[in-house]
């Protein structure tokens, strides 16, 4: 039995993975497995981040259900880096989910988390296996933003006969590094491969989450936000995986309000996150830059359709690994903030805000990415005594619902994440809880 099994461990994504686990400072707690197509690339990979002797190495074709069981029922914890998911990641997740092991990835493809849903999430929970996708940057970042958002509303109305719920929650982006295959591989399952029916039914409001909320704002051309710490404007531009961030944030809120519904505890009622609308963007330095950007993701989707365009993207990203890329996806950098508006309420007659930032030095997809995912990974097999209550039922979790807490302090405290969070009163004072 090994703690932890890294899938796809030779591509750019398990390679960070691995030397991330390998050098991680508590690396003597649990045991590593690395697994891929190639025995050939598999040993390469050894050698280039001189893996110690311990490590066990396997051979695998993920299309394969016999042996991916096979495999998979030998651990605790699979960290599936194998995409894009909508292809090969089912029979990982249907693996999982029988044989009671917990699973993370780094999708961004809703499609796919839908899909899990519907056919392993019940199983899940009677094996007790916690499958937590879009760990990376698709789509951990904006789900524990709104997570830590709550929970310091809920912090200050603790007092009051009604906790603090929101109202309206949004998120804005700033990403220095490269353009990752993952997100390359998304947009061409995505355009290429889905039935148009499909990919619109994926795009609406609350497609992951069991009950409905209300309406998103629709998308626009340029985006703002009032930043409270500051009074400072924010502009910005449509997010491509915006659909895809939201849809999980909804699930999570969709998570809250079912066991809120269904237990009827008091618990349960002061987790909500309230009637939230939640929406988010890119950020740019201009409403010239802002509109530029949507224009140009707006003519760059319509041509996706076309498939000689696709064909080009298809070669575009990194294929190649290397000791030297290592070093050079340590540069970029993510910076993600946050703000959280309350429902006047009768304790706090004027909106509370909460603005919460997420920064972190590093390539967002192939460095920062590897990073959350990893740290999720160990948050299940190290910290499970103090995961939310929810995520011991098992199933098809976010990981707001599923790590809460324990992911924010694993990332502050591991991996230098800068994670802060301020609640600006309406009476306008200001004070920190991270």
């Amino acid at each position: 039995m090994v703690d932890i099994l890294v899938l796809g461990a030779t591509g750019v994504t398990g390679r960070q993975v691995t030397r991330y686990l390998n050098s991680h400072p508590q690396h003597s707690q649990f045991t590593l497995a690395i697994a891929g197509r190639s025995r050939r690339k598999l040993d390469n990979l050894i050698s280039d981040l001189s893996l110690p002797k311990s490590i066990q190495i396997q051979v695998v074709d993920v299309t394969n259900f016999e042996q991916v069981e096979a495999l998979v029922k030998d651990a605790k914890i699979v960290l599936n880096t194998v995409g894009p998911y909508t292809k090969w990641g089912s029979p990982v997740v249907r693996a999982c989910a029988r044989n009671g092991v917990h699973y993370v990835d780094l999708t961004g493809e809703q499609i796919f988390v839908r899909d899990i849903i519907e056919k392993y999430d019940y199983v899940a929970t009677k094996t007790g296996s916690i499958l937590v996708p879009s760990c990376g940057m698709d789509s951990l970042p904006s789900d524990i933003a709104v997570h830590i958002a709550n929970k310091a509303l809920k912090q200050l109305s603790k007092d009051a006969v009604e906790p603090l719920q929101i109202d309206t929650s949004t998120t804005s982006h700033e990403l220095h590094g490269v353009f990752s295959n993952g997100t390359i591989s998304t947009i061409l399952t995505a355009f290429g491969s889905t039935p148009k029916h499909k990919l619109a039914e994926s795009l609406r409001d609350y497609y992951l989450s069991p009950v409905e909320g209300k309406p998103s704002p629709p998308p626009r051309l340029k985006y703002s936000m009032s930043l409270p710490s500051t009074r400072e404007a924010v502009v910005g531009g449509y997010f491509m995986m915006s659909s895809a961030n939201r849809a999980i944030v909804q699930r999570s809120w969709g998570l809250l309000e079912w066991n809120s519904l269904t237990t009827k505890s008091t618990e349960a009622k002061k987790q909500r996150y309230g009637p939230m609308v939640y929406e988010e963007f890119m950020r740019q330095k201009s409403t010239f830059s802002s509109v530029l950007l949507t224009l140009t993701l707006l003519v760059g989707f319509s041509l996706m359709t076309l498939s000689p365009v696709r064909w080009f993207v298809g070669r575009l990203g990194m294929k190649e690994t290397s000791i030297d890329l290592d070093r050079q996806l340590e540069s970029g950098s993510l910076d993600v903030i946050n703000v959280t508006t309350s429902l006047p309420s009768s304790a706090f007659p004027k909106p509370v805000k909460v603005e919460t930032t997420i920064s972190a030095k590093g390539d967002p997809g192939y460095y920062l990415s590897p990073i959350m995912m990893a740290e999720s990974g160990l948050a299940l097999l190290l910290d499970k005594p103090t995961l939310p209550a929810l995520a011991k039922n098992g199933g098809v979790l976010t990981p707001a619902i599923a790590l809460g807490d324990v992911i924010v302090k694993r990332l502050q405290e591991f991996a230098k994440f800068d994670i802060r969070c301020e609640v600006v009163d309406g009476a306008g004072e200001s004070r920190k809880t991270i």
